[in-house]
């Protein structure tokens, strides 16, 4: 194993990860509804908690073995479709974390604490479409990848 094999499988490692913890997100919070209140609450702060303790270190796995990938390459280059691509969906997740999934989380888990049940349903809603989207641009960037458009 030389290593591009080791960047490449820390690479795909990350992905994994990332696309992992994606469908715990879609599978979990019906799973603590049934527990209670509490417990979707519960969830959606430790949801929280996995922005930087999961996301983030998995993305920057995946931007910093992408970058060295491309370094060693003498088949592809930062011009390439696909790089961009998956450099771009690294920022897209990282605005998506930031902006929704970190205060929505929050707010859904006040909400639920609260017994506001219509902006527990909202705040749930809007995590569950953006999590439908950031799931899917993840898909369609490992399709990217491994046909390597661009290259």
């Amino acid at each position: 194993m030389d290593f591009r094999d080791i960047l490449l499988v820390l690479h795909i490692a990350g992905a994994g990860t990332w696309l992992g913890a994606n469908i715990v997100h879609a599978v979990a919070p019906p799973l603590a509804a049934r527990q209670g209140s509490a417990a979707l609450a519960g969830w959606h702060r430790i949801s929280t908690g996995l922005n930087s303790r999961l996301y983030i270190p998995a993305s920057i796995t995946i931007l910093v073995t992408g970058i060295l990938l491309v370094l060693q390459s003498n088949a592809y280059g930062f011009d390439s479709l696909f790089v961009g691509i998956g450099m771009g969906m690294i920022v897209v997740s990282s605005v998506l974390g930031i902006v929704v999934f970190g205060p929505g989380g929050e707010r859904a888990a006040e909400a639920i604490d609260s017994g506001d049940d219509e902006r527990a349903r909202s705040e749930t809603a809007r995590l569950t479409g953006f999590g439908v989207l950031d799931t899917l641009l993840l898909l369609f960037t490992m399709i990217v990848m491994v046909l390597r458009w661009g290259a």
